[in-house]
């Protein structure tokens, strides 16, 4: 989830052993069970996990629909078994260093696990809402908190806004059913996210194409930052926004061929390289905090749910 809501469709040495551990800890609390697991209530979800196979679910139910958050393999603690959010990894390779990442919106955690897992010296710090959220990613997605990877309950902008720091990835994912919050989804969040990059950082964000704000959204960013890539990944678009010069495709695939061979990740960095798109016009319309129609776009829809249309 994230920075309000957030939407997942679909995370060697001293390093696996403590992907084991939390791995197998999940397992052993989802031993013998099937469907769903359970229902929790919270001040802005109703959140549901269950088994799938050897898939752990967590779903959110949004207007009598449920939306997919994480999916985790507790037996495979390294797999993304969704495709977007093995795309959500590729701006590391835009990045002159990657130390620090801030991830908006933590679902079961299996993107913030991953790279806590594949890259030992990155901080990782994750921001969520909903404290419901953080408590059934411990209890069955694995998620071990520690010194490098700190999770914390509030909203991203608000984070955003009351910190200082920055990082050199900013990853954002954070939606409410098919929509992102307005709040987080304007020229001003975009102008705070990169406010706090730093040099050569660059921000990552989940876009769902189908929404009627695709185009609006990639305007918005392409607003502020001076470069914007994006990945096609299985029905969502990720996309990479950075500013200043914009990076070649030979100098992005050659960091991402030497992070691979440095950190050998299960879902090689080179290989997405190869999908990038570069975004050379945007024809949205610009949102603001003060125009943007995100959920009011959903009105129709919903008016005919309640008359069964």
């Amino acid at each position: 989830m994230g920075g309000n809501w957030t939407r997942r469709r679909l995370a060697a040495g001293a390093a696996g052993l403590a992907g084991a551990a939390w791995a197998g800890a999940a397992g052993q609390a989802l031993a013998q069970r099937d469907g769903q697991i359970e229902r929790r209530e919270s001040q802005y979800n109703t959140i549901y996990v269950s088994r799938d196979g050897p898939f752990v679910i967590m779903q959110f139910g949004v207007n009598r629909t449920l939306f997919t958050q994480s999916r985790f393999n507790p037996d495979d603690p390294k797999l993304l078994p969704v495709e977007y959010t093995r795309y959500m990894t590729v701006g590391l390779a835009y990045a002159p260093q990657t130390a620090s990442v801030l991830e908006i919106g933590l679902g079961g955690s299996s993107t913030s696990q991953y790279l806590h897992a594949h890259v030992p010296t990155l901080s990782i710090t994750c921001v969520e809402i909903d404290p419901e959220v953080i408590a059934l990613a411990k209890k069955y997605f694995g998620l071990r908190p520690d010194r490098r990877l700190q999770v914390v309950a509030m909203d991203g902008r608000l984070h955003l806004n009351r910190n200082r720091k920055t990082y050199d990835m900013i990853l954002v994912d954070a939606y409410r059913g098919t929509f992102v919050p307005e709040h987080l989804l304007s020229k001003e969040f975009f102008a705070l996210a990169k406010s706090r990059l730093n040099p050569g950082g660059v921000m990552v964000q989940n876009v769902e194409p189908s929404t009627m704000l695709y185009d609006a959204a990639i305007a918005t960013i392409r607003s502020v930052f001076d470069h914007v890539d994006v990945f096609d990944a299985a029905g969502n678009v990720v996309v990479v926004a950075y500013a200043g010069a914009q990076r070649t495709q030979a100098a992005v695939l050659a960091n991402a061929q030497a992070l691979q061979a440095r950190h050998q990740f299960r879902h090689p960095l080179p290989e997405m390289i190869a999908e990038r798109r570069f975004v050379t016009r945007a024809e949205g319309r610009i949102l603001t905090d003060d125009f943007n129609p995100a959920d009011m776009l959903r009105a129709t829809q919903r008016g005919n749910d309640r008359t069964g249309r």
